[in-house]
């Protein structure tokens, strides 16, 4: 196939793409599938080869450049931790990990559960509404609550109005080609697809340097110590080994991808999640067992250990995995890896669609089945829901947590079902640079549980 036809089914049938480069291959293909890489492009859906890759990740044959990732700098800014050199991503990641793990993440246990026991309250039985809608918005709250400590308020609003204008224009097919193609992005007046992007990231720039500035009088005032625990305040206080904290620019950068990756992303998981889960009523009946069966539903901690709705979550991220390939990585010097020869300046991703629908790693991968979680655990080169070595997702931990928590406290509360049209066969489609159902998931308000 010609390296243009190729980009274009990449760019707007990506899974049957990644299918069909691996319908006769043994795991390692060689690829001109995105405009805006070199043209040494390496599709790898073998694990051992992943494995290999991940064990060399940083070192002198094999580097995770973030220029490569110069795609999302559109979306995210070019200040974002997923676009910086190795050394400074390095630095960054380790001055932003701490608000995701630890007795950080558990702080957030109650602020989730609550948001999402206050969730659907509107509703009444025989309701029908959109799963979709309804996880953007909580997960939306979720975000700016534990982000930027917003409860409500003007700011809060524009923040969710702004945010999601820009995801609902990059969301369709031809959003995707915004995304890939600069010159369809020109700015051709404000009902133009690049005028009115213009315009929805020139208000969110703007919303978070006000909040940034705010926060930074705060402290002023207040002291570094008598701080709130939302992740601003704790990114505020970050200092490197010099004793520099960020500037507005990089803050502004790394909130807009916390905003964009830790929002979408968990709320198509999670519409995913009420897909399959009301598909499947074996899968249904003993997620609610499980869930009836704790003595405390109050305990966040306790619902996180739940092992079949982790199993039920990790089974969503396989099967959708959200993010459909690895950050790309460049090979410095020829090396082999896994049996396979890669030459120097070969830019290779793992496919983590390919790899999660492996029938020799997951029988009968295109079924939902929880249960394959529960009998055997996964190396992080077999699930890669996350990604990957030095690039792995940052906030892995917390939309797992998050995930688990709204789930079990809707499902505790409420019991639906999938209207007649949803409960059919939902193939994915691109949504951007993730992917999210093609058919909108409607479901029916059946009761509410005491």
């Amino acid at each position: 196939m010609a390296p243009h036809w190729q980009m274009l089914e990449a760019i707007l049938r990506p899974i049957a793409y990644y299918r069909r480069c691996f319908f006769r291959n043994s795991g390692v293909v060689r690829v001109r599938m995105s405009p805006t890489l070199p043209p040494q492009q390496v599709l790898i859906s073998d694990p051992s080869v992943i494995k290999e890759l991940i064990n060399e990740d940083g070192g002198r044959h094999i580097t995770a450049p973030g220029q490569l990732n110069g795609l999302l700098s559109q979306v995210l800014g070019k200040h974002s931790i997923i676009l910086l050199a190795p050394a400074t991503h390095r630095q960054r990641r380790k001055l932003l990990t701490p608000p995701f793990h630890g007795e950080r993440l558990k702080a957030y246990g109650q602020l989730i559960s609550s948001l999402a026991d206050q969730s659907l309250i509107d509703l009444n039985v025989g309701d029908v509404f959109d799963a979709r809608e309804q996880m953007q918005g909580i997960t939306m709250r979720v975000i700016l609550t534990a982000v930027f400590g917003l409860h409500e308020g003007d700011a809060f609003r524009q923040l969710e109005r702004s945010l999601a204008s820009s995801i609902s224009i990059r969301s369709g097919p031809l959003g995707s080609l915004l995304l890939f193609f600069p010159f369809l992005r020109r700015d051709l007046g404000r009902w133009s697809p690049g005028g009115r992007i213009k315009a929805a990231d020139a208000a969110i720039r703007r919303l978070l340097l006000e909040q940034i500035a705010s926060r930074r009088r705060a402290v002023e005032r207040c002291g570094e110590e008598n701080m709130s625990a939302d992740i601003l305040s704790l990114l505020l206080s970050c200092k490197d080994d010099e004793g520099q904290g960020l500037s507005d620019d990089e803050l502004h950068d790394e909130l807009l991808t916390l905003l964009f990756a830790g929002h979408e992303t968990t709320a198509t998981a999670l519409t995913w999640a009420f897909y399959w889960i009301h598909r499947n009523p074996l899968v249904l009946e003993r997620l609610m067992n499980e869930l009836n069966g704790l003595l405390d539903h109050s305990d966040p901690e306790a619902i996180a250990r739940l092992p079949y709705l982790s199993a039920v979550v990790n089974e969503v991220l396989r099967i959708h995995p959200v993010a459909m390939l690895t950050f790309p990585r460049r090979i410095e010097s020829a090396i082999t890896l896994g049996g396979y020869a890669f030459r120097s300046g070969d830019v290779v991703m793992a496919c983590i669609q390919a790899v999660h629908e492996r029938p020799d790693l997951y029988p009968k991968p295109l079924q939902f089945n929880p249960e394959r979680f529960m009998n055997q655990t996964y190396g992080l080169h077999e699930f890669l829901a996350f990604g990957g070595g030095s690039r792995r997702c940052i906030g892995a931990a917390l939309a797992l947590y998050e995930m688990k928590l709204i789930l079990a406290k809707i499902l505790l509360n409420n019991q639906f079902e999938l209207t007649p049209k949803s409960n059919r066969w939902n193939k994915p489609r691109r949504r951007g640079f993730t992917l999210g159902p093609s058919i909108p998931v409607k479901l029916k308000m059946v009761s509410l549980r005491p």
